[in-house]
C-alpha cells in the first residue's frame, strides 16, 4: 500500500475527509462514532501526512 495524503475539514457537526490518491470523500459526524468510522477509513492507507 503506497503512503497517501488525507485532508480532513472539521466543523462542529461533520470531519469531511479526502484522500488524495484515489480522490475518495466521505462524511463523517463529528461525535465518538464518527471518530470511529474516520479511524478505520484512515486504517485503508498508510497515511504520510
Amino acid at each position: 500500500m503506497p503512503d497517501d495524503t488525507i485532508g480532513i475539514d472539521i466543523s462542529k457537526a461533520t470531519l469531511d475527509i479526502h484522500r488524495l490518491s484515489d480522490g475518495k470523500m466521505m462524511s463523517f459526524s463529528n461525535c465518538p462514532a464518527g471518530f470511529k468510522a474516520l479511524s478505520k477509513f484512515c486504517a485503508q492507507t498508510t497515511v504520510t501526512r
